[in-house]
């Protein structure tokens, strides 16, 4: 693939943390979109933080990155990235892919949340949020959009059944009732307030010249 930029430039280096499990595909479709809006070079490394007895991580790592690229690397769609490496690492995930981050100086980390909450977060723990907390770069945390449609209703207060007969008797001229007087905005609500709050391949890139 064709690169514009300069011999000196350095890419803009994005980090796709991915579990291999099949949210890992919009994970690393996002790192490439990212990567690739850099105009000026963009570089995907594409990391799992695999168990020792994983033995066909590191083949299903590469097919999962080649698939991504070739869906991506489409040619009406100008290239910008260089080149897409993967990694396998093996120890404690959050650690491993802050240390990889800092060893290939990655301008953003990109990583997918199982959204774990409660009893279950704090057994479990989270990933994205120790590298959020711990790395030197910032993250991106992917997830699915999932908005509580609820939310989107404004809420809206009955009208009150005095101020209805006072415009009632009054042919519009008043609108409010005595207890209501001053108080225009008493039952118009915008919303509802809450308070809750190491093995590496290049990949082979896609682009037609």
């Amino acid at each position: 693939m064709e690169s514009n930029t300069s011999s000196n430039a350095k890419p803009f280096n994005v980090l796709a943390a991915i579990d291999l499990s099949p949210a890992s595909r919009g994970v690393l479709l996002r790192a490439l979109w990212l990567a690739n809006a850099e105009e000026t070079g963009g570089e995907v490394h594409v990391v799992t933080v695999a168990d020792t007895g994983a033995s066909d991580a590191a083949a299903r790592l590469q097919q999962l990155a080649t698939s991504a690229v070739q869906e991506f690397a489409v040619p009406s769609r100008p290239a910008h990235v260089q080149r897409v490496i993967t990694h396998l690492l093996t120890g404690d995930p959050a650690q491993e892919i802050v240390w990889l981050a800092a060893h290939i100086d990655a301008d953003l980390i990109v990583m997918g949340t199982h959204g774990r909450t409660g009893v279950q977060r704090l057994l479990l723990g989270s990933v994205a949020e120790r590298v959020v907390r711990t790395a030197g770069c910032p993250v991106c945390v992917v997830r699915n959009k999932h908005h509580d449609q609820s939310w989107r209703v404004p809420e809206i207060e009955p009208p009150c059944p005095d101020c209805l007969a006072e415009r009632n008797e009054s042919g519009g001229a008043s609108l409010w009732c005595q207890r209501h007087q001053g108080h225009i905005r008493t039952h118009v609500y915008s919303g509802a307030e809450t308070t809750r709050r190491v093995r590496q391949a290049v990949v082979p890139w896609g682009f037609s010249p």
